[in-house]
């Protein structure tokens, strides 16, 4: 049952609904009306949730999952007693279990939701593991109740699409790992050159070797603008960063203080670069940063035109 469902569902009285949702998991499953109704069918397909480490979340245990993913289930079948029972686990379980439900949402919230989970969406980052697992510690039971409610609903709203796109096949085949995402990684590719007002400027590109980068994350988690062919951007807070010994570039460093450290690139994969692209950079005092893209630099003007890459200027250290 979706946010959308459910919501339409609060205009009905509880006897009415229970009595719908009976008839539908008759109909189902073969089974009576009678015995449906009373509550006696307890298993019911569910998805495949993993334990989950407390790790990310600042604490050193693991939650096991079964809970949440049996309450995701009964809600897929409109089961009562099922969906009570297991939300009575999570709520008298580990926080750790709504807060990894929460720190993953699959989908963007609307309108509608509970106060708490509003507040949770307004205030806590998606896959904020942190911040999600304080957020729920400091609920009183009432609110941790709506919360799991609302985690449950919107996990069973997203079940269709997320087996669409993993596994195509049934409810209890689905794996989903709430463990957090790999970060995106990146490393520096190419040094070249690129034409600017009145010559050429020394350039790095930027890519990602597993796809874990995206231009949307270089855009907006690191705050890249647009990259126009043959232009010049403004020095920026970033540092360029490079080999002590061969001088090689292998990323770039954010130097602002108006946010969190942010370092793309790794220097064990650094770029190759001669001795006129390193005296250039120097001489210039910094180098454009050019991302994504993992063919040699002169290769970049097409792509540059249709403002499909992104790009900083990065400033050279003495």
């Amino acid at each position: 049952m979706g946010p959308e469902r459910r919501l339409e569902a609060i205009a009905m009285t509880k006897e009415h609904a229970r009595k719908d949702r009976a008839r539908r998991t008759a109909r189902r499953t073969g089974t009576s009306y009678t015995s449906a109704r009373s509550g006696t069918l307890h298993t019911h397909p569910a998805p495949i949730l993993p334990p989950v480490s407390g790790k990310p979340f600042g604490i050193s245990v693991t939650a096991d999952m079964t809970a949440a993913a049996s309450a995701i289930g009964a809600r897929l079948a409109d089961c009562d007693p099922c969906l009570t029972s297991a939300m009575d686990r999570m709520t008298g379980g580990l926080p750790l279990v709504p807060a990894a439900l929460a720190a993953s949402l699959p989908v963007e919230l609307g309108d509608g939701f509970t106060p708490t989970t509003l507040a949770f969406c307004q205030t806590v980052p998606r896959y904020g593991h942190h911040e999600a697992y304080q957020f729920v510690i400091y609920l009183e039971e009432d609110e941790l109740r709506d919360f799991i409610t609302d985690l449950v609903d919107i996990w069973a709203y997203a079940i269709p699409q997320l087996i669409h796109m993993q596994t195509a096949g049934p409810l209890h085949s689905l794996v989903i790992d709430l463990a957090p995402p790999r970060p995106p990684f990146y490393v520096a590719a190419y040094t070249g050159f690129v034409p600017v007002p009145g010559g050429s400027f020394p350039a790095l590109t930027l890519s990602s070797p597993d796809l874990t980068g995206t231009i949307d994350d270089l855009a907006e988690r690191c705050g890249f603008p647009l990259y126009t062919w043959k232009t010049l951007p403004g020095i920026t807070p970033w540092i360029l960063q490079q080999h002590p010994d061969t001088h090689r570039p292998w990323g770039v460093r954010w130097n602002g203080t108006d946010t969190l450290a942010v370092t793309i690139g790794s220097p064990e994969y650094s770029a190759e670069a001669g001795a006129q692209w390193i005296q250039a950079a120097r001489r210039a005092g910094s180098v454009l940063v050019v991302g994504l893209w993992h063919r040699e630099v002169s290769s970049i003007r097409g792509s540059a035109e249709d403002h499909e890459i992104f790009a900083v200027r990065a400033q050279v250290q003495p």
